[in-house]
């Protein structure tokens, strides 16, 4: 029990490459436990043992539960001899999963360390989607709109720039095209025949609260149809007409995070391409 108290609510992440992996779990985990009030410490590119040692003197300040991704199975059996020590949990969330796959396909794990960072084609596709969706993003139109996997078109504070970015992060190439009430969308937005285009929409009230914040963050005035929820109402509304007659999907992102969001139009991207392949592989008679 005394280890325990120790414990507090800390928690130490150390990993040979970036920790990405690691804060992921972390983060993925501990929204689980919002009563506890984890206080986090991440040791990355840690690689020998002068580095373990410093680890451990971090540990020791401020005692907590260690989460661990290593190659190197050396310097686990050397965090993990310390961490005894002090009677400190050392976790590796990868260990079962590793384990599982050695014992299913008999084989054993390459050890590289930051693999998943590795520069290959998918790193490179990742950095041109990042560039595409970038030069693309609010209604800049700098390059053919029928280059993007994903179109999203929504009313101002729908998440389209950060849920852009997001995907563009995933490899998917991605044109953010605002609607303004009284402007017409873009004529190359109808023209395209690759990208799916997707409607984003919120209730008049989520938009007028972030509309509002996003005004006073800029200092300025709140006496506009910006954030008059009659006019917002209006402006959804025709927003959603023009999705509808285009038959695009339309996505309400009020109760969703950026995560959420596109978790669900990659769904509705691997979906379409499913189905043309589909069509390809049994064309109609």
């Amino acid at each position: 029990m005394a280890v325990k108290n120790r414990l507090s609510h800390n928690i130490h992440m150390v990993s040979d490459s970036t920790g990405e992996t690691l804060s992921t779990i972390a983060k993925a985990v501990l929204v689980q436990y919002k009563d506890l009030p984890f206080k986090q410490f991440m040791h990355s590119l840690v690689r020998n043992k002068r580095q373990i040692d410093t680890v451990f003197e971090s540990i020791k300040q401020d005692p907590g539960i260690v989460l661990c991704t290593f190659s190197n199975s050396k310097l686990k059996n050397d965090l993990q001899i310390l961490c005894d020590s002090l009677s400190i949990p050392l976790i590796d969330p990868l260990e079962i999963v590793h384990k599982s796959l050695s014992n299913i396909y008999k084989i054993k794990a390459d050890t590289i360390i930051g693999g998943q960072h590795e520069l290959n084609t998918e790193y490179f596709e990742r950095i041109d989607a990042m560039n595409y969706t970038l030069a693309n993003d609010d209604g800049a139109i700098s390059e053919d709109l029928n280059i993007a996997d994903i179109i999203l078109v929504g009313v101002s504070r729908t998440s389209k720039t950060p849920t852009s970015i997001y995907l563009a992060n995933r490899g998917i190439k991605t044109a953010n095209i605002p609607f303004i009430d009284g402007i017409a969308l873009p004529n190359e937005l109808y023209n395209v025949t690759t990208p799916l285009i997707i409607g984003l929409i919120a209730t008049p009230e989520r938009i007028v609260q972030i509309r509002k914040n996003r005004l006073i963050a800029l200092n300025e005035s709140g006496d506009t149809n910006y954030i008059d929820k009659r006019s917002v109402s209006d402006e959804i509304i025709k927003a959603k007409k023009i999705f509808e007659k285009n038959n695009w999907p339309v996505i309400d992102v009020t109760r969703r995070s950026i995560e959420e969001t596109a978790a669900e139009i990659m769904s509705l991207l691997r979906q379409r391409k499913l189905k043309h392949n589909e069509n390809e592989n049994y064309p109609s008679i």
